[in-house]
């Protein structure tokens, strides 16, 4: 498992990068590594997040003109189909 976490971070930096350069913070993706039995850790790095966030702000991205217009999910024209 000390592989697979190591690939996870990784795999989050280079993820921070590409958000970074398409004009989000960095800081919207964060890794955390806690056990079942941290469930305080885990509350306290939530918490920690969410006052993160908020301080970054709103999506720049989300009212731009076309990136704000979704289509249908792809998941409920599949499960039609497949029926």
């Amino acid at each position: 498992y000390l592989e697979g976490n190591l690939q996870a971070r990784r795999r989050i930096e280079y993820t921070r990068k590409l958000l970074e350069e398409i004009g989000l913070d960095g800081r919207r993706l964060q890794m955390i590594n806690v056990s079942a039995a941290m469930g305080g850790q885990f509350a306290f790095s939530v918490a920690e997040m969410t006052a993160e966030i908020n301080r970054i702000g709103p999506n720049p991205l989300r009212n731009s003109q076309n990136l704000g217009k979704r289509s249908p999910p792809q998941r409920d024209r599949l499960q039609k189909s497949s029926n």
